[in-house]
């Protein structure tokens, strides 16, 4: 789906920030006009004039705000939080400015946060003599009510997501259906990242087992039904995880991964041969490469950064670390595979190889062109994709009739 660009990487940037209007996250009309001013394919441009959009519109929370007018604030506050999210997406890792935007952009999102009608918590999981910091959502009315034992949506992004974003993904469609929610970063995303220097690792399933462990620890959660969601390199990372964690009851990968490496070349076929030159030449020739790719430069200077790298090459390497060969077989829950139909970054093969070696019951949704939901990770129509996800997990775990009162 071209959106206003004709640049791949910043017509789907551009959708999957204006499709998180579904939760408050956007506004249609602030979007186009930020792009207006946008130099196709240049990442400075991007970054400049979304924190423009970011500024003016936290300015308008906080004027709100202090007029106590309540809903007002909140939803400006959320609709900065994705602006300076989406400003900074571009911006090379090493970038000063990266981390103020971060800030801000946490602190408009908690702020929005504090102004929600529903249970609400910064969370802080035990984790390697550190922690991984959460964001914990209770289906209830309002913030006095007393959360009451339900289902729970854990929830993990993927190689460039945020921990406020997950909100507008999936928890607050979970709140809305009665499920508890847990949505936390893992290594080499967020905070964890920025600010613990964690970097991302391959074996989800180990931080996975501390977000499980915790859960367990709060009596509000129905240990027997506790769902995981993985979105983007998610769809990579909760497959893995469930395959080791015999406590997850069900398992949805938003959209699928089965082997980072071969999908990459798949949808990359000129890297194959820069890949077999020595080092130094296949550095060079992915730095000339990236020049008039967009999406090839903002994968491997985003992979440098969350892998702690120095090299472009070795990102393949990283890559190579991330498969489900061998592994999915060993999932014993329900799983629910997704993909769009023109996703840019996962290759058919993908879900073909991942249904054959999974020896589990499982449900494959591909969504069409005429859903408009055919993109990675269905940006574009959400609300399609929470439907689906959450009318199959109501009945894997028979609970369709869920009262929320």
């Amino acid at each position: 789906m071209k959106f206003y660009f004709n640049d791949q990487a910043f017509s789907f940037e551009l959708l999957r920030a204006a499709t998180y209007g579904g939760y408050q996250g956007a506004e249609i009309g602030e979007c186009l006009a930020t792009v207006a001013n946008v130099e196709e394919g240049n990442f400075e441009s991007w970054f400049l004039e979304w924190k423009k959009t970011a500024d003016r519109t936290y300015q308008t929370a906080v004027d709100c705000l202090n007029k106590r007018h309540k809903v007002s604030a909140r939803e400006a506050f959320l609709r900065a939080h994705n602006y300076y999210r989406t400003g900074e997406f571009f911006l090379d890792g090493t970038d000063e400015r990266r981390m103020e935007n971060f800030d801000k952009s946490v602190m408009a999102f908690e702020k929005g946060m504090d102004l929600l009608d529903s249970h609400f918590e910064i969370v802080k999981i035990p984790y390697e003599g550190t922690y991984l910091k959460g964001y914990f959502y209770g289906a209830s009315e309002d913030k006095t009510n007393e959360l009451k034992k339900r289902p729970v949506l854990l929830f993990v992004g993927g190689y460039d997501s945020t921990l406020q974003e997950l909100y507008f993904c999936g928890a607050a469609a979970a709140i809305k259906r009665g499920y508890h929610c847990l949505v936390f970063e893992m290594p080499g995303q967020g905070e964890a990242l920025r600010k613990q220097n964690l970097v991302m690792r391959h074996d989800a399933e180990v931080p996975v087992k501390a977000a499980i462990d915790y859960l367990e620890t709060r009596p509000e959660i129905d240990k027997e039904k506790i769902a995981l969601l993985g979105m983007s390199l998610g769809g990579y990372f909760a497959p893995r995880a469930a395959a080791f964690e015999e406590r997850v009851k069900a398992c949805i990968a938003f959209n699928v991964f089965y082997d980072t490496f071969d999908s990459t070349l798949n949808q990359n076929p000129q890297l194959a041969q820069v890949l077999q030159l020595p080092e130094e030449k296949r550095e060079q020739m992915l730095a000339l490469a990236e020049e008039q790719n967009s999406n090839l430069r903002w994968m491997l200077n985003n992979g440098k950064w969350v892998f702690g790298l120095k090299y472009r090459y070795e990102v393949f390497e990283e890559m190579k670390k991330a498969s489900l060969k061998g592994i999915a077989s060993k999932i014993k829950c329900p799983v629910l595979l997704t993909m769009g139909e023109t996703d840019h970054f996962v290759s058919k093969d993908q879900l073909d190889a991942l249904l054959e070696e999974i020896k589990a019951p499982k449900t494959v949704r591909v969504f069409t062109i005429e859903e408009g939901a055919e993109e990675h990770c269905q940006e574009g129509n959400h609300a399609l994709f929470h439907q689906v996800m959450f009318d199959w997990l109501d009945e894997v775990f028979d609970c369709n009739m869920i009262e929320t009162e």
